[in-house]
């Protein structure tokens, strides 16, 4: 048995009469309507955008059908779907996708297992729309030799030897994985002739699925060069600009 003292034990009493105090204030306030719940935002409710499964409602329409079920969570084999948390507020239970964990795949079997419709399967690829993507040239492996390669050759063209870059040891050198995980490749993503696999980005047919930055953000083992765009609004916040 551990013996505590005096102050030890006064501390303890203090402390939990303190948090007692505390947490009775708090709801009180809510109470009386004077805060909100939750009364600590996550750091993303600074941001508009959200990445919903793929053949999601609109989002009003979305918030209403969801039942929070999680069976769109069970049909997801790659584990790419995830659910907001108690903190989130209105968005509690719902499912959303984070590319930093997992991309989604677009198998297709989410939409199936939805109960009520918040979730639809789609005929085609190509009709999906969950977001869009953004390419970092000065992030990318690939883009980052071929300006090593055209620095040198601009110096033997100026009848001068070739030589190291300043960063000798910034890692760069043919990559090309995101073009390799795209389900849309070809469409959505394409490779420069001649330029170490370097990626050409068309936005109007990427689906925002969250592949490339998945396997970028392994490869680069950092901030990624190529991320998902979240374009779908938050409820209340669909016209923002």
């Amino acid at each position: 048995m551990i013996a505590l003292n005096r102050r030890e034990v006064l501390r303890t009493i203090s402390t939990a009469l303190g948090l007692t105090l505390l947490g009775g204030l708090v709801n009180r306030l809510m109470r009386a309507g004077l805060v909100k719940y939750p009364l600590v935002k996550r750091p993303y409710e600074t941001l508009m955008g959200l990445l919903r499964p793929p053949g999601a409602l609109p989002e009003a329409d979305f918030l209403a059908a969801c039942i929070r079920c999680c069976r769109c969570q069970d049909a997801c084999e790659p584990g790419a779907i995830q659910f907001y948390t108690e903190s989130d507020g209105d968005l509690f239970h719902t499912p959303y996708i984070e590319p930093a964990k997992a991309g989604c795949t677009l198998c297709n079997k989410c939409g199936p297992a939805c109960p009520t419709g918040a979730l639809l399967a789609f005929t085609r690829m190509a009709e999906v729309r969950m977001g869009s993507v953004e390419l970092r040239e000065d992030l990318c492996l690939s883009y980052k030799a071929k300006a090593v390669r055209d620095q040198q050759e601009l110096l033997v063209q100026l009848g001068r030897k070739p030589m190291e870059v300043d960063a000798a040891t910034e890692r760069r050198g043919p990559c090309g994985e995101c073009y390799v995980f795209c389900p849309l490749r070809n469409r959505a993503i394409k490779l420069e002739p001649g330029a170490f696999l370097a990626p050409l980005v068309f936005t109007e047919h990427c689906v925002g699925c969250g592949m490339c930055e998945e396997i970028c953000r392994t490869v680069v083992r950092g901030e990624p060069a190529i991320r998902v765009v979240r374009t779908r609004r938050r409820k209340g916040l669909e016209t923002a600009a």
